[in-house]
């Protein structure tokens, strides 16, 4: 006869939280080929606890250091060093993700808790009304 062993798995990964959040963003960074300073306006996708997935136009490439600042109605709420782990070239919706290199907890405090007021606004905005009874 077979027995069944119930137990608990204490090595499980840690699911980062991630935020969809369309928050306005600034990207800068040095192009390699000839030394100037690339800056780009756009909007990030979703914020998780170390790292953003922003929609830029002109795309870094892989692997470049990125300063990241994002606005929350135009004021500055954090600006971090960032590198780029991935890119996605679709022309319709062109995005980067950004691992946030320093910081981290100055950006789950304020970049996260920027994220989770736009989601509340939002909802607010555009889904309170329907919803009441």
């Amino acid at each position: 006869m077979s027995r069944l062993a119930y137990s608990t798995v204490t090595d499980k990964a840690h699911l980062q939280q991630r935020i969809m959040a369309n928050l306005p963003v600034q990207a800068s960074w040095v192009d390699s080929e000839n030394g100037k300073i690339i800056l780009v306006d756009g909007l990030t996708e979703n914020l998780g606890e170390n790292s953003a997935l922003v929609n830029l136009e002109i795309l870094p490439p892989v692997g470049s250091h990125v300063t990241l600042r994002i606005f929350d109605e135009e004021k500055t709420i954090i600006e971090v060093s960032t590198e780029v782990i991935r890119v996605e070239r679709d022309p319709s919706k062109p995005l980067a993700a950004l691992s946030v290199l320093e910081n981290l907890k100055k950006w789950k405090l304020n970049a996260l808790t920027a994220a989770q007021n736009w989601v509340t606004r939002h909802w607010q905005l555009n889904y309170e009304e329907e919803w009441v009874n």
